[in-house]
């Protein structure tokens, strides 16, 4: 070595070439002649870190800046290690040093941003600040959309992306994310064209691949969506995301087994992968395994989207004897879920417990007459008005429910008394076979497009000669009733419904009830009024496969999709029933 500084510009030469090795030869040598060289320091922490010393790397980064506290690049290098190490407080810390050095250097800013609110950093302020330092830098304008989609602005995330790639227009990243905000607001068209455009950009970016699929799958095309994912399995083994979405992807289809086996290979590659778990619980229920399916489907309550009565500080009842012990049941998911696993109360007041049953306002006066029951409740409960809790659906987890001991003993739910008779009255001048009918589920349930249907598909029904259709209807495509298609003989009763109460007391004055997949179903089914339902090609997970009666509800009969996407199969087999029926 002629001088240090020489030999400081060839080590950097190979650094900057990849040239590990022979860098970090160098910075030793530099090293030894001269210990406390902080610029061969910092440069050393950084090849080091390289080899996984991520504690060596901190040490050498530290006892540089000691030597030179003004060096801008290893406050920022020194920060994105204890970034990416989990210490978001100290990477902020050294970061934001770096930035107080070199206020212009929106790199720093763009690593302050991915630490987010963990380090108490405002990600949409740093990248707007990025953007007026450098205006056409398209990196700063993705990392303000994916700041708007984290935040859930997505129409101002689309316009940042579309910002970046007008940059950019070879950005596969920001063609991939604008795809997933795109979805998420139910542009399926755009969705498609970015999610694909993503893809032949770098057709080997797994996560677009699967991104495509799960918007192939979003509009029935499950066959191409399973290659996407396939392909993205291949590409990356260990991508669960992949795995669990060919599993979705073939469950569309009623490849219960093959959705099975996706489903397994998840698990095995992430044993803790609650995701996996949960999906393969779903498949073996719909596929009638309901032993194992129960104990997987309790990994639900781990999942991202888990909901927060998961979290209650109370212990988990198990099924043992309550002596006289409060315990809370609690509902986590929709109004049908409710009403469907509330059967189970009477069984757990039989251990000798005092039954709090929690639900959503809605439902609490139609529930509190179940036997068993000593109060229905719902919003936030005291934690010291009882002793233990359990989700309703792990109840049937804890009394083992197999396909022939289904509690099914209907009905469990009955309208209020008055209300029957109220309606009775009003309903007096109505001739025919009466018939209610629900056309549609709430649009934010996560299936709502494949399992609801316009009124006007109803019109085979509405032909039938001595048939009367009441709409009970509630939500917002009630006001279909009011303009029903031309020549539908329809009584709209969806107005002058305030309840479930309302509801159950109709019902009670129906001959039946056709609906698609919804908590009206449910209430049918529970007060054991005769109650036919529409169900898509690929069930949700309690009706299983291929049979029209359910071991839940004995009066209750299924018409399937017998096609994905369409309904005109099962909507004529079922007039043609109500016909034989009148």
């Amino acid at each position: 070595m002629a001088s240090l500084p020489e030999a400081l510009a060839l080590a950097l030469q190979h650094h900057q070439s990849g040239r590990m090795g022979a860098a970090g030869q160098l910075y030793r040598r530099i090293l030894a002649l001269a210990p406390d060289h902080a610029d061969a320091l910092h440069l050393m922490g950084l090849v080091i870190r390289r080899s996984g010393r991520d504690a060596a790397a901190a040490g050498l980064m530290r006892r540089a800046l000691r030597l030179e506290p003004a060096m801008a690049a290893g406050h920022h290098n020194l920060g994105n290690l204890l970034r990416d190490g989990g210490r978001a407080g100290d990477a902020a810390a050294s970061l934001r040093r770096a930035i107080a050095l070199v206020p212009e250097s929106v790199e720093a800013y763009q690593s302050l941003a991915m630490i987010g609110a963990a380090g108490g950093a405002d990600p949409v302020g740093l990248h707007r600040r990025m953007i007026r330092l450098r205006p056409t830098w398209p990196e700063a304008h993705n990392g303000l959309a994916n700041s708007h989609q984290e935040g859930g602005r997505l129409q101002d995330a689309v316009a940042a992306y579309r910002r970046a790639l007008a940059l950019d227009p070879a950005m596969s990243t920001a063609w991939s994310n604008i795809g997933i905000a795109l979805r998420a607001l139910g542009r399926m068209e755009e969705t498609l064209a970015a999610h694909t455009r993503a893809v032949r950009l770098a057709p080997s970016f797994a996560p677009a691949l699967t991104s495509l699929g799960l918007t192939l799958n979003d509009l029935g095309r499950s066959e191409e969506a399973a290659r996407c994912h396939r392909r993205a399995a291949v590409i990356d083994p260990a991508f669960t995301g992949a795995i669990c979405n060919l599993g979705t992807a073939r469950l569309a289809l009623n490849a219960v087994g093959d959705a099975i086996r996706c489903y397994r290979r998840a698990v095995r590659v992430e044993p803790q992968g609650a995701d996996g778990h949960r999906n393969l619980g779903m498949a073996l229920l719909v596929g009638g395994e309901l032993g194992e399916g129960w104990n997987e489907y309790e990994w639900r309550l781990r999942c991202k989207d888990a909901p927060t009565q998961g979290e209650i500080p109370r212990p988990r009842w198990n099924g043992e004897p309550l002596n006289g012990r409060t315990i809370l049941l609690h509902s986590e998911q929709g109004l049908g879920d409710a009403i469907q696993f509330s059967r189970y109360a009477p069984l757990v007041a039989a251990r000798g417990g005092k039954v709090l049953l929690g639900t959503p306002a809605s439902l609490t006066p139609l529930l509190r007459p179940i036997p068993g029951v000593a109060e229905v409740v719902s919003g936030t409960l005291p934690l010291d008005s009882f002793d233990v809790q359990v989700p309703l659906l792990s109840l049937p987890q804890v009394f083992g429910t197999t396909l022939d001991a289904v509690p099914a003993a209907v009905p469990y739910l009955r309208p209020e008394p008055g209300a029957v008779s109220r309606w009775a009255e009003r309903l007096a001048d109505q001739r025919g076979l009466r018939i209610g009918i629900v056309w549609a589920g709430s649009p934010g349930h996560a299936n709502d497009r494949n399992r609801s249907l316009p009124l006007g598909a109803f019109a085979p029904l509405a032909s039938v000669p001595g048939v009367t259709l009441f709409s009970i209807q509630k939500g917002p495509t009630e006001g279909q009733a009011a303009a029903p298609p031309d020549g539908m003989r329809l009584v709209n009763l969806s107005p002058h419904i305030s309840s479930f109460l309302d509801t159950a007391a109709i019902i009670a004055n129906l001959d039946l009830v056709v609906c698609v997949d919804t908590s009206v179903a449910h209430l049918a089914g529970a007060m054991g009024r005769p109650v036919w339902v529409l169900l898509p090609f690929a069930p949700d997970w309690r009706w299983l496969i291929d049979r029209e009666d359910t071991p839940w509800y004995p009066t209750m009969r299924l018409f399937r999709q017998t096609r994905p996407g369409d309904w005109s199969d099962p909507l004529d087999r079922l007039a043609a029933a109500v016909a034989r029926l009148v």
